[in-house]
C-alpha cells in the first residue's frame, strides 16, 4: 500500500524519491509514458529507467515491474498489432534462483494477463553465451535459442532491456524458424529507440 510504504520511509526504485504511489513514485509515473518506435515498444530510454530496470532485476522489486508491464501493455494495445501470443527472452534458471525472479518473464506474464493473451514458454536457451555488455557488438551470437512446440503466427517478444538488439534478434529468429510469421518487441528500456528500425521482424 502507497500509504505504508511511505510511512516505513521506502524510496522509489527509479529516482529515490519519496514513494508516495504504489510501483514508483508520482513523479516518475507523469514523465514513463511508454513509447513506439517502428515495430517495438518500450517504457524509456535506459538513462531514465536505469535505477528501475536495477531495483527490479536485482533486488526484487515485483510492484515496480507490475506497474511497469501494465503501463507498455497500454501502449501496445493502441498499436493496433494482432499479437497471439507473448513470449519472453529466455534467462538461466541459476540466474533467476539467485535473484529471486527473473524480469523478462515476469514483463512478459504481466502484459500478457494485461492483454488477456497467452504467455508462450517454448523458447527456451540451449547453451550459454556472454552478455552483450560484454562483447564486442561486431561478434555474432552463436545459436542459443531453441523452441519447444510451435508457436502462434504473431509473437510479442519481450525483453528488459534492449541494447545491441544482437540476443533479441536471435530469440526472434529461433521463433520464426519454429513458425512464427512476426515478431515484435516490448521493452523496459532501450539504448537507442532508432535500433527497434529493424522491428518487426518477419519469415522470409
Amino acid at each position: 500500500m502507497p500509504w505504508l510504504e511511505a510511512f516505513l520511509g521506502r524510496r522509489c526504485p527509479n529516482c529515490g524519491g519519496a514513494l508516495d504511489a504504489a510501483g514508483v513514485c508520482r513523479a516518475c509515473r507523469e514523465v514513463l509514458v511508454p513509447e513506439r518506435s517502428y515495430g517495438g515498444v518500450f517504457l524509456a530510454r535506459y538513462p531514465r529507467v536505469k535505477g528501475l530496470v536495477r531495483a527490479a532485476k536485482y533486488r526484487g522489486h515485483r510492484r515496480a515491474a507490475r506497474w511497469a508491464a501494465g503501463r507498455i501493455a497500454g501502449r501496445l494495445a493502441a498499436c493496433g498489432w494482432a499479437i497471439e501470443a507473448v513470449a519472453y527472452v529466455p534467462g538461466y534458471p541459476w540466474r533467476a534462483a539467485l535473484r529471486g525472479g527473473y524480469l523478462p518473464a515476469e514483463l512478459a506474464a504481466g502484459i500478457a494477463g494485461e492483454l488477456g493473451l497467452p504467455l508462450f514458454r517454448g523458447l527456451v536457451r540451449r547453451r550459454y553465451a556472454p552478455s552483450q555488455t560484454r562483447r564486442a557488438t561486431r561478434h555474432l551470437l552463436p545459436q542459443v535459442f531453441g523452441v519447444r512446440g510451435r508457436p502462434p503466427g504473431v509473437v510479442l517478444l519481450v525483453d528488459d532491456v534492449y541494447t545491441t538488439g544482437a540476443t533479441f534478434r536471435r530469440a526472434a529468429e529461433a521463433l520464426l524458424a519454429a513458425g512464427a510469421s512476426t515478431v515484435y518487441g516490448a521493452f523496459l528500456a532501450v539504448a537507442d529507440p532508432e535500433r527497434l528500425r529493424r522491428l518487426p521482424y518477419r519469415k522470409v
